[in-house]
């Protein structure tokens, strides 16, 4: 289900908002428009002693399943299935988004600044605004693809902040979902990116293990074997061809015969605001560049 935007009364969104989860270049961007030209969205209450007006809108927030904390590993609508994929945006992303629109399907691509390619390229940013203006969705995988369960919190920050900056300039969203890489965090980091960042962390708890050079009958089967009503988060790779090419292609088949409707976004099957902010995104200059900051696999 799509969650609606929180309707604001107060004169500067951007002064009262709890600005918090948005970096200092989006706050700075935002405020050089009027406040019709942005919607902020509420995806979590950061005061621990609320009013009753308060009180009332978070119950809201929580009968619509605006709020979700801690790592997230299955989806939670009725018969649920959500095709994922990691490590783009690179060579397979649009051919991805057109098999899955073959279908009427949705999905949600979890992307890194600097891994397979720079985010900034042309290529990437052309991947990136087909895939979103075509209503699927977009969320954060690290800027680099470190491995981050020894990460202090400023490196954390660090691969959060750059990926949001990327994303508001080249589609004018920052997402409200996140991915570590290898699927490794802590807890602690898992807490520190919901009330730092406001950040949904979700996993997955089906692998087709493409990653890991899976043949496409190992990762068939995964799709194989998913029959309704369990509920799935399913993890694929676009970086990875036979995945693009050949196992998608079948596997978006495969589940409706298995008697899902097709892939969904995980705003959709979690029910949670998918991204931040959506505002207007920018035009390239100087600052659309992956140098000087982390190369791929590093802090």
């Amino acid at each position: 289900m799509a969650v609606a935007p929180l309707t604001w009364s107060i004169p500067n969104p951007i002064q009262d908002y709890t600005t918090s989860t948005l970096s200092p270049m989006v706050r700075s961007e935002l405020s050089k428009l009027e406040p019709n030209q942005y919607t902020l969205y509420e995806t979590r209450d950061s005061d621990p002693s609320p009013n009753q007006e308060e009180r009332d809108e978070q119950e809201d927030l929580e009968a619509r399943g605006a709020q979700i904390g801690g790592l997230i590993e299955r989806c939670t609508a009725s018969k649920c299935l959500s095709m994922t994929f990691d490590d783009g945006p690179y060579l397979n992303h649009k051919k991805v988004v057109d098999t899955l629109e073959s279908e009427g399907m949705k999905s949600t691509f979890f992307v890194n600044g600097q891994n397979f390619r720079c985010i900034y390229d042309t290529e990437s940013v052309s991947a990136l605004r087909y895939s979103y203006s075509r209503g699927h969705e977009i969320c954060s995988h690290s800027w680099s693809h470190p491995h981050l369960s020894g990460a202090t919190n400023e490196e954390l920050d660090r691969q959060v902040q750059l990926v949001e900056d990327a994303l508001y300039k080249i589609l004018g969203v920052v997402p409200s979902c996140f991915r570590p890489p290898y699927g490794e965090i802590t807890d602690d980091q898992v807490k520190y990116l919901n009330d730092r960042w406001g950040l949904q962390v979700i996993n997955w708890n089906y692998d087709t293990m493409d990653a890991n050079g899976a043949t496409v009958d190992y990762s068939l089967n995964v799709y194989r074997n998913l029959k309704a009503p369990k509920h799935a988060i399913v993890l694929n790779h676009e970086t990875v061809n036979t995945t693009a090419n050949t196992v998608i292609p079948q596997a978006v088949k495969i589940v409706k015969q298995n008697g899902y409707s097709g892939s969904r976004t995980l705003s959709d099957t979690l029910g949670f605001n998918p991204y931040k902010v959506v505002g207007q995104r920018g035009k390239r200059d100087s600052t659309w560049t992956c140098d000087g900051k982390p190369a791929p696999g590093v802090l």
